[in-house]
């Protein structure tokens, strides 16, 4: 914060100047506005499908299923790559003239995108590497920690009642979930807003 208000070039001692930097930043700056209007779209479509994805997943591996560990685990293993790995993968998998994904649209008939290269397809691309790193990540843990803390008896009662499993979601799962949501919500744009 204190450098924000000197010239500072790393190399010569900082001199103060007082508003200067925020004042080139608001009106000389071509590239501040579209960036924080960038910022802001990968946000508003990258959090709530994270929270979502995760949410669901976590539902999905809260069940009573032999085998549920290693499902975890593969769930949660993208997460545990080194951001530099998961760049080459998914650049090698989106490359725009032999990539996998490009030569599977093209099987089918399908005119593929330039993804990374492609201005229109740039932040869905990043969009969907950081689902595939995050949903089974720390967010997924975070709602099945709060979904294991829903008491059985309230399940039992709204099968009971006549619920099925779509309407115990949510009525009973969804609503007791809502604080947990909320924080994964607020950790998620805190990520994107650093992204």
């Amino acid at each position: 914060l204190g450098f924000s208000f000197t010239k500072y070039d790393v190399l010569s001692p900082p001199t103060f100047i007082g508003l200067g930097n925020y004042v080139k930043m608001f009106t000389d700056d071509d590239l501040f506005w579209p960036s924080l209007g960038r910022t802001f779209y990968f946000a508003a479509l990258g959090v709530p499908l994270g929270v979502f994805a995760s949410m669901f997943l976590a539902i999905l591996l809260n069940t009573k299923v032999r085998g549920v560990t290693i499902f975890r685990t593969m769930f949660f293993m993208p997460s545990l790559v080194p951001l530099v790995a998961s760049a080459v993968l998914w650049t090698w998998l989106l490359h725009a003239a032999f990539g996998i994904v490009n030569q599977g649209l093209r099987a089918i008939g399908l005119d593929p995108p330039g993804w990374f290269s492609d201005r229109k397809w740039a932040i869905p691309s990043l969009i969907m590497m950081g689902l595939w790193r995050g949903a089974g990540g720390t967010r997924m843990i975070i709602f099945l920690a709060g979904l294991q803390g829903i008491p059985d008896s309230l399940y039992d009662a709204a099968s009971i009642d006549g619920a099925g499993p779509w309407h115990r979601i949510r009525h009973v799962t969804i609503p007791l979930l809502t604080p947990t949501i909320f924080f994964n919500m607020v950790l998620g744009v805190i990520g994107a807003l650093q992204t």
